[in-house]
């Protein structure tokens, strides 16, 4: 009975080390950022709003529920009172795309009275933009999407 404890019982250190990092987070700087965009529009302000995205690789998921859900709305929140100043470009950026898409995805949804006529730079989400472009063109925000500069 022993042995057979000891086999489950590292199985599930091995499991539970898996979930604990992921490969495939992406990196963002802030900085290289900052300087891509004012390399292309010198002129303009912008505000930088980065998406944090838990470590793992149940966590993500999780966090995108989340943001669904309404159970975090931080960074929704955030980026609506940015997108209704349209004072300047606002750059969302984050280290999970999925999390990035979720996220703008719903601030673009429930602030569609508070955001329409902002400006918005999107940093990489290659695989969502079709459906960003369609919800950023139905708030009347303009919504450019840019390579992520790592």
């Amino acid at each position: 009975m022993k042995p057979l404890f000891n086999l489950f019982a590292l199985s599930a250190i091995f499991l539970l080390a898996g979930c604990v990092s992921d490969k495939h987070a992406g990196t963002v700087f802030p900085q290289k950022i900052y300087e891509s965009v004012n390399a292309k529009y010198p002129s303009e302000r912008s505000t930088l709003i980065l998406i944090d995205a838990p470590i793992g690789y149940i966590a993500p998921h999780q966090a995108v529920w989340e943001v669904e859900k309404d159970v975090d709305a931080g960074d929704v929140t955030a980026i609506i009172s940015s997108l209704a100043l349209k004072t300047s470009t606002v750059i969302i950026a984050g280290e999970n795309d999925a999390l990035t898409s979720a996220t703008l995805s719903k601030a673009l949804s429930k602030g569609i009275d508070k955001i329409n006529g902002a400006k918005a730079i999107v940093v990489g989400n290659k695989e969502n933009q079709k459906n960003l472009a369609d919800l950023a063109s139905a708030s009347g925000v303009t919504l450019e999407f840019i390579d992520n500069p790592n």
